[in-house]
Parts: structure tokens; sequence; C-alpha cells
């Protein structure tokens, strides 16, 4: 079986994470990493939406489309 070799930048990033975050269970793992890729993923998804809807969010200019976003709030 052969070793795979990792870019030497992400073991780095990883190595920091722990560094920084210091997890002793998988949970406080999770945790970390929730951390950091929830703000990438949820700039990815509303980078989705602005493409699909062609527009960008609070953008009070003439529409093209009758599609429109219906906004967000914080579960409870």
């Amino acid at each position: 079986m052969t070793k795979i070799k990792r870019d030497p930048k992400s073991v780095n990033l990883a190595n920091k994470i722990i560094e920084e975050y210091q997890p002793t269970s998988v949970e406080e793992m999770q945790s970390a990493l929730k951390d950091i890729f929830g703000p990438m993923f949820e700039a990815m998804l509303k980078g989705e939406m602005n493409h699909h809807l062609g527009y960008e969010s609070n953008d009070k200019t003439e529409k093209d489309s009758t599609n429109r976003r219906n906004g967000y709030g914080k579960k409870t």
C-alpha cells in the first residue's frame, strides 16, 4: 500500500487548528470543525443563491424575475 502524500500547507493548517483548539474528544473536534468551516459553507451557499437569483442580497433595484428571497431567521 502506498502512502498518500499530503500538501504541506494542509498539514500545517491542520496542526495549527489542533494546536489552537486542543480537542480532547471527538465532540470537541467536531465543534472546532463547525467553527472553522461553518462560515465558509454559509458564504458558499449565499453566493450560490446570489448566482441563482441573479442579484445580491438587499438589492433594491428592479428585478428581471419574480423569484425573490424570503429572508431567514434564527431557529429556537
